[in-house]
């Protein structure tokens, strides 16, 4: 016959209960199971104390002689139990309307009430594997139609495991062939191109059931930068709506400057069947506003980044079954990143509502970074962001929202997450952001997460009918995101002998001709064209090293727009001889202060 853990005592309630232990192996998170009238009732055990009815003073008699030999002292063993509750005909989960009796037996949970209750269903279809119930062989699958059309969210302190946990997570997708888009802010995910080779991992597969494997075939990797590996990523700039321009533009324009920006539209629609970003600064230069100038600043601006092109890649292209595209961003400028998330995201909504791709799932790194929280700063991703999570589940867009700062993710898109990951988080601010957002959490288990062990999440949402904790399953592709280890000799040294150039490929640099005695001497640029050259820069109209060019293009666009070059020219000039200095510029007396990239980045820097 079966041997109870423990008896009912106390106090006894419908949601809680005491019971003295008397199965010693019983440990805290435990699933215990005991009858009620209504029928078998699954708990879990929230606290486990000794107790001893030895006074203080029989104590210090004991050990007060100095003498730290063990001595047998009677004690006994009590934990607290939260009622979870049971299934009734309907599979709707219930609790007992009324309370326990005192000296009710409470047994250890057998696997399939565990199941049945908490509805661990081993749906290896539908399901999304991540790992084993704590403390048991149980493994945990969450359903991917509630993981795509009802958003998920990985939260935990930096070194806690969230990369990792997403990387799982991206695995099962992959598995079933669901489309997955990663915003990839520090380069960890091409990893998941490779088997997991990690001799520590290898030896936890078997427990996991799982078998090391890539998955090269169904990676495509974009980025900005042209050198980087994979592909160039270009976005769709052509014919863009005034609203749309407005939307990417971190800088905010007044009325007047947005009128002028919808009639350098309004002009170009009304000639051109198809216009682009630089159809449009060619349009507002013309315009006899004074307001004209920001304006251009601003688009310049955006053009400078190189993201926006007539020759975009199609959302049709990013997102096909089976495939996890990754956008890499690391080392690109955060105000950059910040244009990538905002156009690529509107694009994939728009091309998923109108039924031009399947649905997939959206992933975004640092999130903190593109939906800060009010208070915390502003990014031109937050409100597409915020759409997506409000309506994205309407139309199949999944977003998996990723970040180490909980309380700097805006809360209306944790809100809307149904599906929640929970490493270890310990920052106060934190905590209470989870708590306020994620619902079902109490103040124990709340408590609970600042003591998680690393690779151990709290889930809940989807399809589990509490949260449960569970040990994320070992990656079966190369983790990207491991720390860099500075002593501990596990990284191979560099070669330097074997990455010197040949001495061919150095590009030779040809000796100055030389007449008579006399070497010429290069001739310095003028200093007036390297200040031109410094404020053209720093405001964002030019992207060249070379002054000379910057003078010809800014000529060349001071004729466009009927005025005379020098008389341009000098102007700027005396901006950067009065502001604009090459240390310290005075930027808050600098009547293009709002306007300049260069304070703007200063400014988003200090913040």
């Amino acid at each position: 016959m079966k041997q109870p853990a423990g008896l009912i005592y106390g106090d006894v309630g419908t949601t809680r209960f005491n019971f003295i232990v008397e199965d010693p192996t019983l440990q805290k998170f435990d699933y215990i199971s005991t009858y009620h009238k209504e029928g078998t009732i699954l708990a879990q055990v929230t606290e486990i104390k000794r107790v001893s009815d030895l006074p203080y003073e029989s104590i210090k008699a004991l050990y007060g002689n100095g003498d730290s030999s063990p001595k047998r002292i009677e004690s006994s063993l009590t934990a607290r139990a939260e009622v979870i509750g049971y299934r009734d005909e309907r599979g709707l989960l219930q609790t007992p309307r009324t309370p326990f009796e005192i000296g009710q037996p409470v047994y250890k949970a057998e696997e399939s009430l565990v199941r049945k209750v908490l509805g661990l269903y081993a749906d290896e279809k539908a399901g999304a594997y991540i790992g084993l119930l704590k403390g048991h062989d149980i493994p945990v699958y969450l359903s991917i139609d509630t993981l795509v059309q009802k958003h998920v969210c990985i939260l935990a302190k930096t070194g806690a495991g969230k990369s990792y946990a997403c990387g799982v997570l991206i695995e099962e997708l992959l598995k079933k062939k669901i489309p997955v888009v990663i915003i990839d802010t520090h380069g960890e995910y091409p990893s998941l191109a490779h088997p997991n080779k990690n001799k520590k991992e290898l030896k936890l597969m078997e427990r996991f059931r799982i078998k090391p494997r890539g998955y090269a075939s169904q990676i495509v990797e974009y980025s900005p930068f042209p050198r980087r590996k994979g592909e160039l990523l270009r976005l769709n700039g052509v014919n863009l709506e005034a609203r749309e321009i407005l939307d990417l533009l971190s800088a905010k324009l007044t009325g007047p400057q947005i009128g002028v920006l919808y009639q350098a539209i309004k002009e170009l629609k009304e000639f051109k069947e198809t216009y682009t970003l630089r159809d449009i600064i060619e349009r507002v230069s013309l315009s006899k506003s004074n307001a004209k100038w920001n304006v251009m600043t601003a688009l310049d601006a955006l053009d400078s980044t190189g993201i926006l092109s007539d020759q975009g890649i199609s959302p049709q292209d990013i997102v096909k079954k089976g495939r996890c595209s990754i956008i890499n961003l690391k080392g690109v400028p955060p105000d950059v990143q910040e244009i990538v998330v905002a156009r690529l995201t509107k694009e994939l909504f728009d091309a998923r509502k109108a039924g031009l791709i399947p649905p997939f799932m959206y992933v975004v790194e640092e999130a903190h970074n593109y939906c800060p929280e009010r208070g915390f700063g502003n990014a031109i991703s937050s409100q597409i962001l915020r759409t997506v999570a409000s309506e994205g589940r309407k139309f199949g867009m999944g977003l998996c929202v990723v970040s180490q700062r909980p309380a700097k993710v805006d809360k209306n898109v944790i809100s809307q997450c149904n599906t929640h990951l929970i490493l270890k988080v310990t920052n106060p601010n934190d905590v209470r952001a989870i708590v306020q957002s994620v619902e079902g959490l109490t103040t124990d288990t709340a408590d609970e997460i600042q003591r998680l062990q690393v690779g151990v999440a709290l889930v809940s949402g989807g399809s589990l009918a509490k949260p449960v904790m569970v040990e994320i399953r070992v990656r079966e592709t190369d983790h990207g995101g491991r720390s860099a280890k500075i002593i501990s000799g596990e990284e191979s040294p560099i070669d330097f002998r074997a990455i010197k150039m040949k001495r061919e490929e150095v590009p030779q640099i040809p000796a100055p001709a030389t007449t008579g005695l006399t070497q010429q001497v290069k001739k310095e640029k003028p200093k007036k064209a390297e200040i031109v050259h410094r404020v053209a820069n720093r405001l964002g109209w030019v992207s060249t090293d070379d002054p000379d060019e910057t003078i010809s293009i800014l000529s060349k666009e001071a004729k466009k727009m009927g005025e005379d070059p020098f008389k341009y020219l000098h102007t700027l000039a005396k901006l950067g001889e009065k502001f604009c200095k090459e240390e310290n510029p005075n930027c808050i007396k600098c009547p293009m202060r709002d306007r300049c990239r260069y304070r703007l980045t200063r400014v988003r820097e200090i913040r």
